[in-house]
């Protein structure tokens, strides 16, 4: 029992990771978006493959965070 074991563990393949649009095994080269998904170089762009991150939500949330508002600051003439 112990060497059928043995045996099956050798015939495992490695399983590689693909690509999320194209099916491309990523051997070196893997790109994770912020979607969660891996993609290969012809497809790291957002666009190139459809993404469902909302980019522009999250810069806006950026860009409020570090620009506070400044009215209670300001006192009139």
């Amino acid at each position: 029992m112990i060497i059928e074991e043995k045996v099956k563990e050798k015939k495992m393949k490695p399983k590689y990771e693909k690509c999320k649009q194209c099916n491309k095994k990523l051997k070196m080269m893997g790109f994770t978006c912020k979607c969660g998904f891996k993609f290969c170089i012809v497809h790291q762009n957002p666009h190139s493959h459809n993404c469902s991150y909302d980019y522009k939500t999250e810069k806006c949330k950026i860009i409020e965070k570090n620009n506070p508002k400044l009215g209670s600051k300001l006192t009139n003439i």
